[in-house]
């Protein structure tokens, strides 16, 4: 058996930017294989396990929310679920699953601090606004970690993002610390992960030029150069030493990695100050929904290039009572949540439900989009997506919104309504994810045992 022409971890190197290259065939060993040979080979090619933690607030319209059991279909979407229909096959919705530490349990109020935190690690929060925070090591970290004893080195241990800042100071909620309520990545019991909000900045810290000053970027920024240019002239090189279907996939992959930095730019542009044309790369996006679209697509190519395996998504932070304009909703999104019964209020809430269920899909569909070994990226990405209070209104913490996408390379099945005994731990899904990302985890947080996928 030849060696492959090219190596799984090859990179195109210039001007700073090391960029690694999607699967292709060149990098498959060549010729005739004996049947152990060929499994060796799959084995070897097969593309990386990933795994994404995506977070909403404030519970959910169960009646809105909820699917329901379908036949042969396996569930049927909701109204809130209505945006991820398309994936319903590659969807399994979980019911009965419970976040015990979500709730009081003698801490008096303080739920939507309390779920973040342990939305992650199953752990209940030190109650405290101070330096003192308490709170348990997250999945993803775990995870992360697994995969570094493991062996497998990746640009960043793990990528976490949000729509809104990562806070680590002062009272969000009833005396809980911001940082419970902005973040559910924790690095240890004390530490929370910070967020990239920002999806320029985010595609500049995964793909951007190493020594490059923020001067140097706006410059860039303003030109319309791309961090592409200094690769290239290499990926023209490489082009000569593979067959054409590599071709192929390298110009499609150079050229949609192109054109999200185009519309990256063009959002960071909008925000250029008139006065001195100068960007203001700290500020949102006018557009909410394309700023948490474009961090997803961000995301789908640093998993697409192996830059990172783990990642979290906050959708918005615990408790957020931003309004929602784009969807026609001017109140408060924990203003609504608490609608007392009111029909507006409702119905407005289970818009903003609907919106995050879009932004999941978008996100899907980003991984559904791009190809690895001939098989959508989506195959080989375990997605949960779900949040720690169940009604908004009521504040529960039992029959969790969850459900898992993806994950097909894994051996996970989709199409499922999957019933668990009522009072599940959420950890116990969570060991489930771990052990398919091939990480052993005997105890984690509040779990009683591991979730079959």
């Amino acid at each position: 058996m030849r060696k492959p022409l090219l190596h799984r971890r090859t990179v195109l190197r210039g001007a700073g930017i090391a960029l690694a290259l999607p699967w292709l065939e060149a990098m498959a060993p060549r010729g005739i294989l004996s049947s152990h040979a060929a499994a060796a080979t799959a084995r070897a090619s097969a593309a990386p396990l990933r795994t994404a933690f995506v977070f909403f607030p404030n519970g959910v319209h169960p009646a809105a929310w909820m699917p329901v059991a379908d036949g042969a279909a396996g569930w049927r979407a909701s109204s809130t679920l209505e945006p991820l229909a398309e994936f319903s096959r590659d969807i399994s919705v979980f019911r009965g699953l419970t976040h015990a530490k979500a709730a009081a349990n003698g801490d008096g109020p303080g739920d939507h601090a309390r779920s973040a935190a342990c939305f992650l690690t199953g752990v209940q929060a030190k109650k405290t606004a101070g330096e003192d925070i308490r709170n348990g090591r997250s999945i993803d970290q775990v995870v992360a970690d697994g995969l570094a004893d493991d062996g497998v080195r990746t640009k960043f241990r793990s990528l976490e993002i949000g729509s809104e800042p990562a806070m680590t100071a002062g009272n969000c909620d009833s005396g809980y610390s911001c940082a419970y309520s902005a973040n559910i990545s924790w690095r240890s019991e004390s530490l929370p992960n910070g967020k990239e909000t920002d999806p320029r900045l985010l595609f500049e810290r995964v793909f951007g030029r190493r020594g490059e000053s923020p001067e140097e970027s706006a410059a860039r920024l303003r030109a319309r150069r791309s961090i592409l240019d200094g690769v290239v002239r290499e990926a023209k090189r490489l082009s000569g030493d593979i067959g054409r279907d590599d071709r192929a996939r390298l110009d499609e992959y150079l050229e949609g990695m192109r054109e999200l930095e185009r519309r990256i730019d063009d959002d960071a542009i909008s925000k250029l100050d008139p006065r001195e044309k100068l960007p203001d790369l700290d500020g949102a996006p006018r557009d909410l929904g394309a700023r948490i679209d474009l961090l997803g697509e961000v995301l789908a190519l640093a998993f697409r290039t192996d830059a990172t395996r783990v990642a979290t998504f906050m959708l918005a932070n615990e408790g957020s009572n931003r309004p929602y304009p784009e969807i026609g909703v001017s109140r408060g999104h924990h203003d609504v949540s608490h609608h007392a019964g009111d029909a507006g209020k409702i119905d407005e809430f289970a818009r903003i439900n609907r919106f995050h269920a879009e932004r999941c899909a978008a996100f899907l569909r980003a991984l559904a989009r791009a190809k690895e070994n001939g098989r959508p990226l989506l195959d080989s990405t375990i997605v949960l997506y779900g949040g720690a209070i169940t009604d908004g209104n009521r504040h529960n913490h039992d029959d969790l919104p969850i459900l898992v996408a993806g994950g097909r390379a894994a051996g996970i099945e989709g199409g499922r309504l999957v019933q668990c005994a009522h009072g599940t731990p959420l950890c116990n899904l969570h060991v489930g994810i771990a052990r398919r990302m091939g990480v052993e985890v005997e105890a984690f947080g509040d779990a009683s045992g591991a979730l079959p996928l």
